[in-house]
């Protein structure tokens, strides 16, 4: 019927990411761990002063990430050691360092169906081995941040937010019939995934100033709504077939939640300063069907694939600058 085409922005599917590992990782119990790499290695991020200029953002916040304010934002950070004893600075004003505001905040919803069925018999197979699965993902949870500050006299200043909603919804299917005669509304596959996302990520940064070193604002924020669905099945019969190894799937994703986002300063006077902002909206759906049939006599309505797939998006991203 209706395909819509897949919609795989970059930008949306790395804030994407932040929230599903944020909410669903099995062992993470802290998600900026998720993240602390940032494709750098923090050992030279520490030890070599030329790999950390050639990758100063990204060091930045590798460091950030695994030490926190113990981190005072510049090569050779005496501060980062094994212990970590220093005291936390919590208003994210630093005359010395200026590690600024940092913020995390996710949305999640994940769901998964593994569905095997398998039906061997000497006679008439009927109403057997059929596979159905249906999910449901409603959110209308909002995520809201405001930071103010961010200010490091001497150092680095900022105020940094990742915010995301992840719906995530996969469905697998495998159904097999031998049946030494007739086989009837049997091996069928039938998936039905539905999403709905009226949340929305709001974000307010004020500062982010870095008087001697580098200022700065910046803001992530994503949607993104995955569906997968992968179905099987085979049926081999030594009489007729009818209305057997079937495979459905109805795929739909609505989502009217929308990115905002508001930055004002982000001024480094002798520096780098400027305000950064990400944002995207994505829709994904993906489906995999394979029937095969195997009758001595007739085939009936069997060993048909059909797919629905559906996308509406109302959402909108809005960002001011200043």
């Amino acid at each position: 019927m209706l395909k819509s085409n897949n919609t795989k922005l970059t930008a949306v599917l790395a804030v994407t990411v932040f929230a599903t590992l944020m909410t669903f990782g099995p062992t993470t119990s802290n998600f900026q761990n998720a993240f602390a790499h940032y494709g750098v290695d923090i050992d030279q991020c520490k030890n070599d002063e030329d790999y950390y200029e050639d990758n100063e953002e990204a060091c930045d916040k590798n460091l950030r990430a695994h030490y926190g304010d113990d981190y005072d934002g510049d090569f050779g950070s005496k501060t980062i050691g094994e212990d970590g004893d220093n005291d936390d600075n919590d208003n994210g004003d630093n005359d010395n360092g200026g590690n600024g505001n940092s913020a995390s905040q996710g949305i999640g919803q994940s769901q998964s169906s593994s569905q095997n069925s398998q039906c061997v018999s000497g006679d008439d197979t009927n109403d057997s081995c059929n596979n159905v699965s249906v999910q449901n993902q409603d959110n209308d949870g909002n995520n809201a941040l405001g930071q103010q500050g961010g200010n490091g006299k001497k150092g680095k200043g900022g105020n940094d937010a990742d915010q995301g909603i992840g719906q995530s919804q996969s469905s697998k299917q495998n159904s097999q019939c031998v049946s030494g005669d007739d086989t009837n509304d049997s091996c069928n596959n039938v998936s039905v995934q539905n999403q709905d996302n009226d949340g929305n990520n709001a974000a307010a940064q004020d500062g982010g100033n870095g008087k001697k070193g580098k200022g700065g604002n910046d803001a992530d924020q994503g949607i993104g709504q995955s569906q997968s669905s992968k179905q099987n099945s085979q049926c081999v019969s030594g009489g007729s077939l009818g209305n057997s190894c079937n495979n459905v799937s109805v795929q739909n994703q609505d989502n009217d939640g929308n990115n905002a986002a508001a930055q004002d300063g982000g001024n480094g006077k002798k520096g780098k300063g400027g305000n950064d902002a990400d944002q995207g909206i994505g829709q994904d759906q993906d489906s995999e069907q394979n029937s095969q049939c195997v009758s001595g006599e007739d085939a009936t309505v069997s060993c048909n694939n059909v797919s629905f797939q559906n996308q509406v998006n109302s959402g909108n991203n809005a960002l001011a600058q200043d």
